[in-house]
Order: structure tokens, then C-alpha cells, then sequence
């Protein structure tokens, strides 16, 4: 019974995206009724793809020793998974970061087909572009050509394919890029401090891995591309070294730029003018000396690995030569001391009095590597894009320890402190004092302690084809100052990781802390054991998305009550918030809720728009699409809506509702007049921790796509079921003179039933305070080290990496209820496991609970290609990782169980 799990999703996708129809109503595009239908619908093919590296190709393809990145991934994590360096043997590592979707538009069969037009564009996330509008940017604006190339290359016969990779802020984590975007502001956000303030800030501008891009293009069997619609010279090289050519490469026409992201534009064009010419200087050089080719081969060290700016910059920073600046084992010392080594990490740490009045009092998170002994919380800043910065350290790009260099990315509008902050209830997975640690702890400054930011609050410029529509159609007035004519609204964005207090956490969750912490390091494949041996150490920041939250209005009005408040809590679902998908309700309800929003700050009071990073229910997009397979096979019913998301992952919501009023009480809000949802999880979660919400508003009826109405009609379904059961609770309790309905906040009363849907408002029938199942009524006295040899990985299934066939190469076993098994560290849904976590903590979900693979299959056939047996090309993702239902016939007989990457 060796259980497998997916890594790959294959989903059909209908795209309804606002620039589309534009796009066709300007005849740029023409509809075909096939790929593009007269009302702007995209028709096509979605994949979710999680990372699966096979660490040996991995270290080769960054041009490092095996030793060296495992190194790095341990030390400059904060310790997170130890078997990378106590487990050589195993060779496969699942990282706790963000994979990739890919939209293919087209026939999926032509791709392998050089006879075939083949259009491709490599985006790389942006959310304040992408979702949010911001004209500071080309990011969204690219994309959508993009879209729109690939549609002409479809409708030519061929297929376009968009590869979206969520490395955020150049993967240096949108705190830090929020950051920067301070600095170029003070600095005069000239094309000279576009590039320099990045590295000044940060260390370097970039810290993507575009040397494992190309590995989904060799999965789908692209041989060449025709049009690359990027001018990243990066991204043409890391593409054009792993043996692909690239016919002619297409940049943004300049009448499609905004305005206000001519500054980046110029920065890039210099900056590939440059390298251009250092290219070309380099290329002269090897002739004179006899040398062989400029590019070396893919996975040797002629991959360039230059850091780049921006939103997403395009390209590379000027930093060139094949000797890095900064050695990371060069002087590396013969062993590496695990984290939880009393001498060296948190020996000395800094004290915690969570929920003291004042920052000296309450005392800084310190998270920073570069004084370990000082260390008072488990995990690193950033911990979503962490991996990503190991990396950048082992290729020499960055010093070990770097910190950041806080110098002019104080926050551009001040906010609190509010009475909030000094309360031990209201506030437990942030820091409230996140946006200030450059001032706030005068005491850590004199010890020489590092701190870094958690929290970045800069200046926002959101322009959004929705709202221009929403001028157009007189829904909206432009006032000159919230709104401008044009559509751009004006407003302020704070990004904010999270930092977690795990006394209160657990108190929230209606747990004990010790069985938080089990929960923790038990189901996330061991994670960070100081959760277990360091029970002392209260603050764990986890490698997971963090928030965005963007403020529309005068912020000094939020805590006024006398001043209209309205507020949307949005989770992030991003084939409907960046691509349009029209089977969900949630970016016509994102956009409803700007507007309202806007309305209110014209009305002189303000709003509110909270962007949670939790994707697809915090299950992860894998099992999203896996999910939206089964539904699509059952007739996508409101019945099957809410029952395959429960038969598939074993519950149809993993958010973590209960922590979402902690940003709300940061913002000092005690009133919300307006709130845009209809969740009652939501609403509960809201007026529970004590803040008092005035009306609750819909989406109107007239705003929802029409695939879409299965979702509602199931969701409605839900919330009248859910508003009866709690109706009769609430009489019960009147009968047998019981309390208050709601529980205080922070305790067993908040509601954690699951939910459903890109990320359903509502929660799923499940209820009653017994949860169904218990992860630690029957916990053993202690917790075993994932390295313990007798239950994790003794007998490891054999992984032959490249091998002809799946069986010769054996599956990827990440699941943890037959441990003995494992053959990699860490876990499936890597960005989401803590959620997971969680859930079996509170007893929603059996321990070791695997996903139920029938009728998930993907919808559209991939592969198998050569490429797949190719251990070169392929190195970063799982090519089978979307059959482990079939290919693994000898795993099955086991039963072992495997998971879809």
C-alpha cells in the first residue's frame, strides 16, 4: 500500500479576461469560435506543476557540488529540513516553495511538431501587476500580449504556451520588493536607481532559478519555439543551453506600455544593451583564444545566473564573469551544525513578551542567520522564497547572512501604533511591529543584532481594465484624487509575511501548543525540529505565503468609526484573479469589491482589500485542478461541488479563517460598515475577535458569469444550511441556559469547518465541536526525528533519475503514511503543507490521509516525450507527475501511496 501523489494536474480552462475582449473589440484579435469565442472567451488547457528536484542534476545545473547546494538549502533555510544533510542518500527534495501553472492554448498535440507554429511566453509572477493593475509596471501588460500572441499562433494551427512561475518580486518576496520600490521613490525613481537600489537593498536584484525554466518546456516535448515573447536575454539563454531554439524573440509594442513603466523599460533596455555587448566582448575573446562555444551546456556553469530587477524585471543585472562575488563554500567549514545545537543557534536569544505595550517592551522577532545565537524564532524572513536565497548564497551571488540594507524603505505612510498591538489576543500571526524594526528596538540596534522587516507598506497605482469599464459604464466616478479619470486608482499597499506567536496560534485553533508543534514537524515531513527540541523558542515565521493589503482612501480614517469603512477578505485563487477563469465567481467579486471600496473612500472614509496567499482552499493548485477534473467527470453538479473537493483531498478547505482579523486589528479596525462576502467562516472569524461588522454585501446577480452559477448556487445552498444549524444552536443553548454563541476569540468557538471552490466564501456542512478525527487523542509521549533511520527512509523506493520507462525509474514516494518508503525530504503541496498541518491538528483530517485519485486523471494527454528519459533535461519537475494513478503498477502492489506533483 505505497501511496503516490500527484505533482502535476492537467485541467481544461475557459479564460474571461477584461483585455481579451478589448483586444477584440480593437480588432487586434478575431474570434474563431473554437479558441476564442465572440464574447472573449479563451478556450484551452491548464496544468498545475509542483517543484520535484533531483538534487544531483540540480547542483550540476546551477554549476555546484552536490554537497555544497544541500549545504546552502540547510544553513540558509534556518535549518529547515536536516536529512539534507544528514540523508545523502536521498537524492530527491520536494522545496516548500511555489511551482508553476501553464496555459496552452491550441491543439496540445502540436507542440512536439516543429512544422508547427509554436508561440511562448515565460511569465514570472507579479501580483501587484498581474491582479492589482499597478502602472509602475509592464508585467500584466506583457502577459496579456502574450495571451494574445499565443491565441494568433493557435488559430494559425499551431498552439501558445503561457508558463506562469510564482517567484514573486523577482523571488525576493514581496516584502523586500515593496521595500525597494521606497527606496527608487526617495531616490527619484530614476532609470539610474532602478538596478542600484535593488542590490543596495537586497544584495542583489534577483534570485529566480531561470536555469530550471526550460525543464516544463522538455516535459510538454518543445523541441523549438518560433516566438518568444520575452526579451530576457536570461530567459533566452537558460532556454536556447538546455537545446531548444528560439526562432525570433517579440517584445511589448511600445503603445501598450503605461506610462509610468517607461522607467523600467529604459533600465531594461540599457541593462540588455550591455550585456549584449559584454556577450558579444566574451563571444571575441573565446575565437582569439580558440575557445569552443559561448553557451555552455544546459546544467553546466555557461547557464547565466546574473540577478534582475523589478516588478519582475526582464533582465539581469550587470553583474557578469564566471567568478561569483561572495563564496559560499569556499571557506565552507567540513560540517554543518544542525540548528538545534545549543551552543551555536538560540543560544542567547533575544526575550519575547508577546503582547506587550510597547516595542522595547515586547522585544524584537529575530530571524536573521548572520547572529545565530540571538535567534528567537524558528524559520527564516521571506520564508516562501527562502529556498531561492540558499541558492543565490551557494552560487556566490550573495554573502552568507546578508541582511537587508533598510536605509530609505521605510514605510511611505505611517501606521499605529493602535491599542491592538499591545494585546495578546488580537494579534498573534504577525508582527505588528513589522514595518518598523529600523527604529522601534533601539536595544537590538546596540547588541548588533540584525532585523528584518516583515511587514512593507509603500504607495499603490492600480490600473485595472475593470475599473476603466466601471467609468465607462457609469457605475464609478473618477473624483481626480481616489480615482483619476483615466481609471488609476490611488492608494497604499503593505505586504506582510507571517510570524507566528505559537502559544497564541495554538490557543486561536483550539489546541494545546505541544500539539501544534507535533502537528507541525509530523505532517510537513519534519520541518524545522526545534518545534520539538526547542519548546522555549515561542515565534515560528513558516514558509508559506504571507498577505497583501491594499488601502483605498485616507488611512487615518481606519480606526474612526465615525467614518465609513468598507472591507473585502479576498483568497488568492489565480486562474480566476490573473486568467479570468469564468467557471468562478472570485475575481467579478474581487473587483466588485475594489469598487466598493473606491465608492467608500470617495464617500470620505476608506477601504479595504485583503489579498490572502492561500490558493485553491490552501490545498495547493495540483489538487485544485484535480478536483475540478473529478467535478467535470461527475457532470459538474452543485451536488458534486462540494463532495468531490471532499473525496478527493479528505476536506475542501485548509485556510486558516481564524488568523485573518489579526491584519484588521493591526489597521486598528474596531467597525466595518460594508463587508464584501458572503462567508459566514469569514463574518464569524471577523466579529468573534470583536470587531462589529454593519452590513454584508453580494456580488449582484448580473456580475456573475454564467459558468459560474454552480459555485454560487452551491455555496448558497451551503450558507442556508449553515445559518439553520447555528440557529438551532443558539436555541439549544437559550433551552439549557448556555452562553454566548460565538466563542471568544481565539478560542474553540471559531469556526474551522471546511470549505470548497477556487477558494469557496463558504464552509462545508461539516459541524459540531468533536472533530471527526483525532491527531493526537492517540499521539505517542514524544515525536521521532524524520532522520531517525528506523522509520523514516529505511527502506527508500529506488529512484533511477532518467531512467526510459516510469517503472525503470521509480516513483516519487513524499507521502508520510507509510514513512519506510519516503525517497524524498519534505512533501507534496509543499507551498500549503503547513495549512495541511494544521487540519490534522485540529482533527479534519486522519493523519497520513492520501488523496483519492479516482476521476482526477487529467483531462488532456501529455508525454510520455524522450526528453522524459533524459536526466539532463529534466531535473526540477516530476515528468510522470501527473500519472502516478497507473504508471507505478509495482508501487501499487506495495501500496504505496503516491501523490500528482
Amino acid at each position: 500500500g505505497i501511496e503516490l501523489q500527484p505533482s502535476i494536474a492537467i485541467s481544461q480552462a475557459t479564460l474571461a479576461i477584461a483585455e481579451i475582449r478589448e483586444a477584440l473589440e480593437n480588432k487586434r484579435l478575431k474570434a474563431d469560435g473554437k479558441v476564442l469565442t465572440a464574447d472573449g472567451v479563451v478556450h484551452g488547457v491548464k496544468c498545475a506543476v509542483e517543484p520535484v528536484w533531483y538534487l544531483p542534476g540540480i547542483a550540476k545545473r546551477f554549476g555546484l557540488t552536490e554537497l555544497a547546494l544541500r549545504q546552502a538549502l540547510f544553513e540558509h533555510t534556518g535549518g529547515m529540513y536536516p536529512e539534507l544533510i544528514t540523508r545523502p542518500d536521498i537524492k530527491l527534495f520536494l522545496p516548500p516553495i511555489n511551482g508553476l501553472t501553464v496555459y496552452m492554448i491550441g491543439d496540445v498535440a502540436t507542440l512536439p511538431d516543429t512544422s508547427k507554429r509554436l508561440t511562448v511566453r515565460l511569465h514570472d509572477e507579479s501580483g501587484d501587476s498581474d491582479i492589482f493593475g499597478s502602472d509602475r509596471s509592464s508585467c500584466r501588460p506583457t502577459l496579456l500580449y502574450g495571451i494574445e500572441r499565443c491565441i494568433a499562433a493557435a488559430q494559425a494551427g499551431g498552439a501558445g504556451i503561457v508558463i506562469y512561475t510564482r517567484q514573486e518580486g523577482n523571488a525576493l518576496g514581496e516584502v523586500t520588493k515593496f521595500m525597494v520600490y521606497n527606496a527608487r521613490k526617495r531616490k527619484g525613481d530614476s532609470v539610474k536607481a532602478y538596478f542600484s537600489e535593488a542590490e543596495r537593498v537586497a544584495g542583489l536584484a534577483d534570485q529566480r532559478l531561470h536555469e530550471l525554466t526550460p525543464d516544463v518546456l522538455h516535459w510538454l516535448g518543445v523541441t523549438h519555439i518560433d516566438e518568444f515573447v520575452s526579451e530576457s536575454e536570461t530567459k533566452y539563454e537558460a532556454i536556447v543551453n538546455s537545446g531548444i531554439t528560439v526562432g525570433q524573440r517579440v517584445a511589448l509594442p511600445a503603445d501598450r506600455l503605461p506610462v509610468p513603466a517607461k522607467v523600467e523599460s529604459a533600465a531594461q533596455e540599457g541593462q540588455r544593451l550591455e550585456k549584449r555587448r559584454s556577450t558579444e566582448g566574451d563571444a571575441l575573446a573565446l575565437s582569439a583564444s580558440g575557445g569552443g562555444a559561448l553557451h555552455g551546456t544546459h546544467g553546466g556553469a555557461g547557464a547565466a545566473t546574473e540577478p534582475a530587477t523589478g516588478q519582475h524585471a526582464e533582465e539581469s543585472t550587470g553583474r557578469s564573469g564566471t567568478s561569483p562575488p561572495h563564496s559560499s563554500h569556499t571557506h565552507r567549514p567540513k560540517h554543518s551544525v544542525l540548528t538545534s545545537h545549543p551552543k551555536l543557534y538560540s543560544a542567547n536569544p533575544v526575550a519575547i513578551a508577546w503582547g506587550a505595550k510597547t516595542a522595547e517592551a515586547r522585544g524584537p522577532v529575530v530571524a536573521t542567520i548572520s547572529k545565530p545565537q540571538y535567534r528567537n524564532a524558528i524559520g527564516c524572513h521571506s520564508g516562501a522564497t527562502v529556498v531561492h536565497r540558499a541558492v543565490a548564497v551557494a552560487k556566490g551571488l550573495l554573502p552568507p547572512g546578508r541582511s537587508l540594507d533598510l536605509r530609505a524603505t521605510e514605510p511611505m505612510v505611517s501606521i499605529g501604533p493602535h491599542p491592538s498591538w499591545g494585546d495578546r489576543e488580537k494579534i498573534v500571526s504577525i508582527d505588528p511591529w513589522g514595518a518598523r524594526v529600523a527604529t522601534a528596538f533601539p536595544s537590538a540596534a546596540r547588541k548588533g543584532i540584525e532585523l528584518q522587516p516583515s511587514i512593507a507598506i509603500s504607495q499603490a497605482t492600480l490600473a485595472i481594465a475593470e475599473i476603466r469599464e466601471a467609468l465607462e459604464n457609469k457605475r464609478l466616478k473618477a473624483d481626480g484624487k481616489v480615482l483619476t479619470a483615466d481609471g488609476v486608482v490611488h492608494g497604499v499597499k503593505c505586504a506582510v509575511e507571517p510570524v507566528w506567536y505559537l502559544p497564541g496560534i495554538a490557543k486561536r485553533f483550539g489546541l494545546t501548543e505541544l500539539a501544534l508543534r507535533q502537528a507541525l514537524f509530523e505532517h510537513t515531513g519534519g520541518m524545522y525540529p526545534e518545534l520539538i527540541t526547542r519548546p522555549d523558542i515561542k515565534l515560528f515565521l513558516p514558509p508559506i505565503n504571507g498577505l497583501t493589503v491594499y488601502m483605498i482612501g485616507d488611512v487615518a480614517t481606519l480606526p474612526d468609526t465615525s467614518k465609513r469603512l468598507t472591507v473585502r477578505l479576498h483568497d488568492e485563487s489565480g486562474d480566476s484573479d490573473i486568467f479570468g477563469s469564468d467557471r468562478s465567481s472570485c475575481r467579478p467579486t474581487l473587483l466588485y469589491g475594489i469598487e466598493r471600496c473606491i465608492a467608500a473612500a470617495q464617500a470620505g472614509g476608506a477601504g479595504i482589500v485583503i489579498y490572502t496567499r492561500q490558493e485553491g482552499n490552501a490545498l495547493g493548485e495540483v489538487t485544485k485542478f484535480m478536483v475540478y477534473n473529478a467535478r467535470k467527470r461527475k457532470g459538474d453538479s452543485v451536488k458534486a461541488y462540494f463532495s468531490e473537493a471532499e473525496r478527493v483531498a479528505g476536506l475542501a478547505d485548509q485556510r486558516l479563517h481564524e488568523l485573518t482579523p489579526d491584519v484588521l486589528h493591526w489597521l486598528g479596525v474596531t467597525h466595518i460598515d460594508e463587508f464584501v462576502s458572503e462567508s459566514e467562516t469569514k463574518y464569524e472569524a471577523i466579529v468573534n475577535s470583536g470587531i462589529t461588522v454593519g452590513q454584508r454585501v453580494a456580488l449582484p446577480a448580473d456580475r456573475l458569469p454564467v459558468p459560474a452559477k454552480v459555485e454560487s448556487a452551491a455555496q448558497e445552498g451551503q450558507r442556508l444550511e449553515k445559518r439553520r444549524s447555528t440557529e438551532g444552536d443558539a436555541l439549544a443553548l437559550s433551552a439549557s441556559g448556555g452562553g454566548a454563541l460565538h466563542g471568544t476569540h481565539g478560542g474553540a468557538g471559531a469556526a474551522t469547518e471546511p470549505a470548497t471552490g477556487q477558494h469557496a466564501e463558504e464552509s462545508t456542512g461539516r459541524s459540531g465541536t468533536s472533530p471527526p478525527h483525532s491527531s493526537h487523542t492517540h499521539r505517542p509521549k514524544h515525536s521521532v526525528l524524520t532522520s531517525h533511520p528506523k522509520l523514516y527512509s529505511a527502506n527508500p523506493v529506488a529512484i533511477a533519475w532518467g531512467a526510459k520507462t516510469a517503472e525503470a525509474r521509480g516513483p516519487v514516494v513524499a507521502t508520510i503514511s507509510k514513512p519506510q518508503y519516503r525517497n524524498a525530504i519534505g512533501c507534496h503541496s509543499g507551498a500549503t503543507v503547513v495549512h495541511r498541518a494544521v487540519a490534522v491538528a485540529k482533527g479534519l483530517l486522519p493523519p497520513g490521509r492520501s488523496l483519492d485519485l479516482r476521476a482526477t486523471e487529467p483531462m488532456v494527454s501529455i508525454g510520455p516525450h524522450p526528453s522524459w528519459g533524459d536526466r539532463e533535461k529534466i531535473v526540477s519537475i516530476d515528468p510522470w507527475g501527473a500519472r502516478v494513478a497507473t504508471a507505478f503498477p509495482s508501487a501499487a502492489r506495495k501500496g504505496i501511496e503516491l501523490q500528482p506533483s
